[in-house]
């Protein structure tokens, strides 16, 4: 029988000080979330002095290439980074998913067109056939677009109806039931509070009916551009400008104070001995912050680096010749740790002469190839659109595409082609071909 006693072990463990946590947290901090930790600081550390930028330009990023191989990465001292533009309110938004969502020339300028006929509601102010007349083109064509267009961020924009801009909106938060979408064909019975109809045509219980309602209520009826719907500008965190055949980056800092330790204090308190402990810890903590930052601002410009690097082809040529790109593969690229590279990407944009996108758009899944490349899903879409686009008379079916694809190398099944194909709201080849006979 074993009798009680002490047992003495040894075992490691990492604990994690407050300044590693400092340094984690900066990390994961947008501008403005920094912005306001550093006057945060500043109000608890009489050693850290907070000076507001005189000018709105950006830090200037690294002078020395990137790659020996690619000069055209680089900043010259002859040319300074430009100013950040002021972020994009509403309207600006909504162009800029346009352009992404819609890398087809013909189809972006009809995004675009609905979206200069939006009122300050977010309604279209003519009929679509009227539209599409004035463009020149087929409704149905139109029709295709604006029904996408309806689910963008925030949903129910470009509706003709009130219905129709709540629908987008509940299905978008998958809640458009049979029942619900009998509630919104008869909104006249719900402005005339006929419950007992309401109830009887959903065939719902009195606590159901309810339910739905709040659920109404709690939609936007016009999710427009009214001033008291204006959306918090987006400030970009890193800057992307063309230099010569390549690019140049920056670390956008528009918005931060420029954070100095003061020195003169610190010595002043060190000749007290009642001070001088005080002083210590205080210089300690303000140091500290001034290497978080800068460790912060080198990781986002390697981060930034790899990125571009990767996505240069996105850069000169749109969505389509995105290429595939993991967190893991950057944190090799860089030699930071993956977790790091998440916490960086997580919430932070990018300002591209193609516009600004966040950073996790430069991160798309794979799909293989027979030649050991690969392409993005992104890409595989766009290469859909291009087929279907230049079809003509021969309708491409699924099968077809499929067969294009692979004859191109790549390693895809027909039930992708199809998923793909149905999330650009391209109708099946049965359909395309009813609406050629109709033309």
């Amino acid at each position: 029988m074993l009798s009680p006693g002490l047992i003495q072990r040894q075992t490691q463990s990492i604990a994690m000080t407050p300044q590693l946590r400092q340094a984690i947290e900066m990390l994961q901090y947008t501008q403005q979330d920094l912005a306001q930790y550093l006057r945060q600081q500043a109000e608890q550390n009489p050693l850290l002095i907070l000076e507001e930028r005189e000018s709105s330009a950006p830090d200037q990023p690294p002078a020395e290439p990137f790659d020996d191989d690619d000069p055209g990465y680089f900043t010259s001292d002859a040319e300074k980074p430009e100013a950040a533009a002021d972020g994009p309110n509403l309207r600006e938004e909504i162009a800029q998913q346009i352009r992404l969502s819609f890398p087809d020339p013909t189809e972006q300028a009809i995004g675009l067109f609905l979206l200069q006929n939006l009122d300050e509601t977010g309604r279209l102010t003519e009929a679509p056939d009227f539209l599409a007349k004035t463009l020149g083109i087929q409704t149905d064509t139109l029709e295709t677009i604006r029904q996408k267009l309806m689910h963008f961020d925030p949903a129910g924009l470009f509706a003709v109806s009130l219905e129709e801009c709540l629908s987008a909106q509940l299905r978008v938060r998958n809640r458009l039931d049979p029942a619900m979408a009998i509630l919104l064909r008869n909104l006249d019975l719900l402005a005339a509070r006929e419950w007992r109809k309401l109830r009887e045509l959903c065939c719902l219980e009195q606590d159901d009916l309810l339910d739905m309602l709040a659920e109404i209520r709690a939609l936007d009826p016009k999710p427009g551009f009214e001033p008291e719907t204006r959306r918090v500008a987006i400030e970009p965190d890193v800057i992307v400008r063309r230099n010569g055949s390549g690019y140049r980056i920056s670390v956008n800092t528009r918005l931060l104070p420029k954070v100095k330790l003061d020195t003169g204090l610190q010595e002043h308190f060190s000749r007290t001995q009642d001070s001088k402990h005080a002083a210590t810890r205080y210089g300690a903590e303000a140091s500290f912050l001034l290497r978080a930052l800068e460790s912060r601002k080198q990781s986002l410009l390697k981060i930034a680096t790899g990125i571009v690097e990767r996505q240069h082809g996105f850069l000169e040529q749109g969505l389509s010749a995105m290429r595939p790109f993991t967190l893991r593969e950057l944190a090799s690229i860089t030699g930071l740790h993956e977790s790091t590279v998440s916490r960086i990407v997580n919430a932070k944009y990018m300002d591209t002469p193609r516009g600004v996108f966040p950073l996790r758009l430069f991160f798309p899944s794979a799909l293989s190839q027979t030649d050991d490349n690969s392409l993005s899903a992104t890409a595989i879409q766009q290469r859909i659109r291009h087929f279907i686009a230049n079809e003509g008379e021969n309708i491409l079916s699924d099968d077809a595409l499929t067969a294009m694809l692979q004859a191109e190398g790549t390693a895809i099944q027909r039930r992708t082609v199809a998923k793909y194909r149905e999330a650009l709201g391209i109708p099946n080849s049965s359909r395309r071909r009813r609406l050629g006979r109709t033309d």
